[in-house]
């Protein structure tokens, strides 16, 4: 009766090898070669080395920048600004993945700065840390790379799916203000809500406005960005004042070191707006769960009962 015996021996110097070989890579004990009989064992310089050889065809047309090791198609700039650019950008390989790239003209310590500060939100624990790290940037990963003298700092955030772009490009659509004031309670809504877990966790943002609110026209969301000047046990007064600001602008429509409320905005959100952005003391006192609560009230005065409005930003 056969008991089905396989000799191990290298293919190379036909030695005896150690029965480990039938399930992973050894050395062989008189050649040295790597060997094994599993046709699934690969080693893993090998695997990663073929690796970055697809990646690096699978790039695309376009300028690729290499950043923390890893190489990235620009597709599009977002916005040019005087220390950095933020570009919409693909990682290149078998699983591209969209990504928002902010890129220095030099050495940036605000990104490190943001960097930082995001990571540090990621990490919170705590009733809502789970909802609010989908509508926290998320960095992928952030890198200093150059020679001496000539550093370059580039921020690589997950690139948010459905955001159509910042306040401040709805400003612009809409030179005279939005007609719909109940576009306004909603945007302020989820502005306060993101605000109200940060300050709860002890953060403040410190540079709320337009430009650093993208909006999701389908979903009703707000993504809060550029948070570099962030800070703890900051001013949160100011952060809730400078929201009311933020939407006083939308509603107002040309940019203005002081957008006037109009008469057509319904005299309870007049009011609301009138006092969140001038009383630092209410805010700091109602905080941005109290505002929010009278903004529901407010805009259940104006507008009757809450109901969902379709939101375009280029016709809204």
């Amino acid at each position: 009766m056969s008991l089905g015996l396989t000799a191990l021996t290298c293919p190379q110097c036909g030695g005896a090898l150690p029965r480990q070989a039938l399930w992973r890579m050894v050395a062989c004990p008189y050649c040295q070669a790597q060997v094994t009989r599993s046709a699934q064992v690969v080693l893993r310089a090998e695997f990663r080395a073929a690796l970055e050889r697809v990646n690096a065809r699978l790039c695309g047309p376009g300028p690729v920048l290499a950043v923390g090791g890893r190489r990235y198609r620009v597709l599009a700039t977002l916005a040019r600004g005087a220390a950095s650019d933020v570009l919409l950008a693909e990682r290149c390989g078998v699983v591209p993945e969209r990504v928002t790239l902010k890129l220095a003209h030099g050495t940036l310590h605000a990104l490190a700065r943001e960097a930082e500060v995001l990571r540090a939100l990621q990490a919170l624990q705590g009733p809502g840390a789970a909802y609010f790290s989908q509508r926290l940037p998320q960095v992928v990963v952030f890198s200093r790379s150059g020679e001496p003298g000539h550093e370059r700092d580039a921020l690589v955030l997950r690139q948010p799916v459905g955001f159509w772009g910042s306040l401040a490009d709805v400003q612009r659509a809409h030179p005279q203000g939005l007609n719909d004031e109940r576009h306004a309670v909603w945007i302020w809504r989820r502005l306060l809500e993101v605000l109200g877990y940060v300050h709860g966790a002890g953060w403040t943002h410190g540079d709320v406005s337009p430009e650093h609110a993208l909006v999701h026209p389908g979903d009703h969301g707000v993504l809060l960005i550029g948070w570099s000047r962030a800070t703890q046990r900051g001013d949160t007064a100011r952060d809730l004042m400078q929201s009311a600001w933020a939407i006083r602008s939308l509603l107002h429509g040309p940019a203005d070191a002081e957008p006037a409320i109009s008469a057509r905005i319904p005299s309870a959100l007049a009011e609301l707006l009138h006092t969140a952005s001038t009383d630092a003391r209410w805010c700091e006192r109602l905080g941005a769960a109290g505002i929010d609560q009278a903004l529901v009230a407010a805009a259940r005065a104006a507008f009757g009962p809450p109901q969902f409005i379709p939101f375009h930003p280029l016709r809204a």
